[in-house]
Formats: C-alpha cells, sequence, structure tokens
C-alpha cells in the first residue's frame, strides 16, 4: 500500500508540474506576441518619422538609410510610391526567419510605405528545447522530493490499516483484547468499530457457552442426582417385591446412563474450536508463544525456553493461550529478572501450562509469584483458572485452560 500510495504521489506531483509549466509557457507565449507586436509597431512609427525628416531635407531613401534600422531578427521593406524606377528595398536580419507567428507593422509616408517584420522568439522551444539537462535535472529534484514526501505521507496513511490488519489476524486466532489504532481516518474507524464489535461477539459467545455448561451440568446433574438417590432408597427397601426391586434396579442403571450422556454432553460443548479454522497443533501454539517472548526477553538480557509434554498433535485456538500468557509473563517480567521456562501440557479437554522463573543467579524464584486480578478475570471468562505451586523447584504458576 505505501509503495502504490508513494508512486501515485509522485505521477500526480509530476503531472501537475508538466501542466502547470505547460499553461505557463502558453501564457508567456501570449504576452511576448502581444510586447513584440507593440515592439514592432512602435519601431515601425520610429522609421517612419525618422525617415520623413531624412526626406524633409533632401535625402533620399536607400538600402545605406535603412540600413540602420536592420536588427538581427527583422526585416525593413521599403515600397515607393511614384517613384521612377520604382525598385522596392528589403534588408533582412541575421538571424530572420519568416514564419507563421512573425509579425509586422505598416506605416505609409508621402513616398512610399515601410513595412517592418519581426520573427517569433520561441518561448516554449527555449523552455524545453533549450535547456533539456536543466529541465531533466530539475524534474527530477521535484520527483524525488515528492517520493521522500509521499513515503512519508503513505507510511502514515497506511499505519491504521497495517494495525487493523493485525488486530484482524488476532481476532482470527482467538484473541479479544485487540490493540486498535487512534486514527481520524473515517474508514480506519468503521473497520476498528467493527473487529472491536466481532471481539465482543465472540467474547459473550464464548462466556455463554460456558454458562450454559455450567447450567447444563448443574440443571441435568441435580435432579438426576435425587432421582438416583431415590431409587437406591427404593431398591434397598425391603418391603417391595422383587418384580418391583427388578424395575428400579434398571430404572438406576439407566439413570447412571443419562448421567454420563449429560456430562459428555456437556464436555463435547466446551471442546469446539472456538474459531473454525484457526486451532493448530499444541506444538505450533508453544513455538509460536516461544518464539515471540523469547525475542521479547532477550532484549532484557532473559532467556526463555519451552517444552512440551502429552499429546502435542491436540489442536487448541492459540489466541485465548497467547492472550493469557501475554498477561502472566507481562507481570512476571515486571518482578523478576531471570530466565523464564513453560512447559504445555496437552490433555484431552485441558490445556496446562506451567511456569518457572529463575533469578540472575540461576537459582529457582523462591518469591510468589506475581498474579493480577486482571489476569483472573480473564481466565474466569475463558473458563480456565490458576494456581500456584510450590516444592522443591521453587514458586511455580499452573495456568489451566479449557481445550479451545
Amino acid at each position: 500500500m505505501r509503495e502504490r500510495l508513494t508512486a501515485a504521489f509522485v505521477a500526480i506531483t509530476l503531472l501537475m508540474l508538466l501542466g502547470a509549466a505547460f499553461v505557463r509557457s502558453y501564457a508567456v507565449t501570449g504576452e511576448l506576441r502581444e510586447r513584440e507586436s507593440d515592439f514592432v509597431n512602435d519601431q515601425a512609427r520610429s522609421i517612419g518619422k525618422v525617415l520623413a525628416l531624412e526626406t524633409a531635407q533632401g535625402e533620399a531613401i536607400d538600402e545605406e538609410l535603412l540600413s540602420q534600422f536592420v536588427v538581427p531578427r527583422a526585416r525593413v521593406l521599403y515600397e515607393p510610391s511614384g517613384a521612377a524606377d520604382g525598385r522596392d528595398i528589403v534588408l533582412t536580419g541575421t538571424d530572420f526567419a519568416m514564419d507563421e507567428e512573425s509579425v509586422s507593422a505598416t506605416v505609409f509616408l508621402a513616398d512610399g510605405v515601410i513595412t517592418v517584420t519581426r520573427s517569433s522568439s520561441q518561448p516554449i522551444d527555449t523552455i524545453y528545447g533549450g535547456n533539456v539537462a536543466s529541465t531533466f535535472g530539475l524534474l527530477l529534484l521535484l520527483a524525488i522530493i515528492a517520493g521522500v514526501t509521499g513515503y512519508f505521507v503513505a507510511r502514515g496513511l497506511s499505519r491504521p490499516f497495517r494495525e487493523l490488519a493485525t488486530a484482524a489476524a488476532a481476532l482470527g486466532r482467538g484473541r479479544f483484547d485487540l490493540d486498535l489504532p487512534t486514527t481520524r481516518i473515517p474508514e480506519a474507524r468503521a473497520i476498528a468499530q467493527a473487529l472491536d464489535s466481532s471481539a465482543g461477539q465472540l467474547r459473550d459467545r464464548l462466556e455463554r457457552e460456558r454458562e450454559f455448561g455450567l447450567l447444563a451440568s448443574h440443571a441435568l446433574r441435580t435432579p438426576l442426582t435425587s432421582l438416583r438417590l431415590t431409587l437406591e432408597e427404593l431398591v434397598g427397601d425391603p418391603s417391595i417385591g422383587d418384580d418391583t426391586r427388578q424395575a428400579a434396579l434398571h430404572c438406576l442403571q439407566t439413570v447412571g446412563s443419562i448421567g454420563e450422556i449429560a456430562g459428555e454432553l456437556v464436555e463435547v460443548s466446551g471442546r469446539g474450536v472456538l474459531v473454525a479454522g484457526a486451532a493448530l497443533p499444541l506444538r505450533d501454539v508453544a513455538f509460536q508463544v516461544a518464539q515471540r517472548w523469547s525475542e521479547k526477553l532477550e532484549d532484557d538480557g532473559c532467556s526463555l525456553t519451552a517444552a512440551v509434554e502429552g499429546d502435542i498433535e491436540l489442536l487448541f485456538t492459540p489466541g485465548p493461550v497467547e492472550q493469557v500468557l501475554d498477561l502472566v509473563l507481562t507481570e512476571l517480567v515486571g518482578h523478576h529478572r531471570g530466565d523464564v521456562r513453560l512447559v504445555f501440557e496437552g490433555l484431552a479437554n485441558l490445556l496446562v501450562i506451567t511456569i518457572r522463573c529463575t533469578d540472575a543467579a540461576g537459582e529457582a524464584c523462591t518469591a510468589e509469584l506475581p498474579t493480577t486480578d486482571r489476569t483472573s478475570a480473564v481466565l474466569a471468562a475463558l473458563g480456565g483458572r490458576v494456581e500456584r505451586l510450590e516444592g522443591l523447584e521453587g514458586q511455580a504458576l499452573r495456568v489451566l485452560l479449557p481445550r479451545r
């Protein structure tokens, strides 16, 4: 986008310059024609006055007399009237060339006619043909200035759209905390609002699904448990007959099967992919997160290592994992200056991430690792939780996320 905008800026600038140059040349040409016409008329009248004075003193009009009025780009024509010989006198300047744009002026004398003709100065040829190197150099300099200016303008215009593309990619991975740009461009603001609305809808959908799972589990299992207890009491009642007891046992088995099916349905409802087509194998999710954070920690002189355990081919939506780890690792790096180790473990319906750190001396961190209310709230919205571990290897955090 920046390259196209820069090229368009340069092309528009050059076209405007060329257009302005042609307009100016047209205006200058008209002004020069008008000035040359006035100059030729004044010259012809001046010649006529001088010749009138000369003839009044008895001087004859000949080539010697007219030669003093000839300039390089002019021609002087004297046509006598009533003279005995009737011979015309024509004197031409060294640079005179008769063309369609030549300007002429005529003055009538007592014994003849004086016509002064001046050839065109050709201003357009002078501007574009007589100084090609300077013109080309000026256009090249203006193109460079326009290109540099256009690059920075295009960079400023394309910046919010690049940030929007990054935010859209994050939303496609299942992230809700979009970093949307603040801009005055109406189109970019509209796209940002649409992305923010989509992220909110996706977050609401996830919360509704989690609430549905909890509600379904409670609404189904509570009456089934009550029915199971009642049937167990009925089976243990010695006053009922064998047929009734067998029927109660069959109902008890059926209730147990229904409870298992209800549990499987609730589990399946929370196992689906959050964003269709965005799920990645656990090894790829772990690699992306570790690579991004290792680059950030290297700037602080720290390192990050990661390991994957369990079923590394299980599919997980990377967005929630990235969002939670960004919060946890940001808090951790703000309190501890040391190396970090992540262990990803993929279970059937759960992702377990264990986070440990070492201090500058390479010893395991013994201080309590930080977690904030924001991290807990995000985990709760995603249906996960965070646990603290303490053992021989020091303090650790364990993040549990549903397989979404």
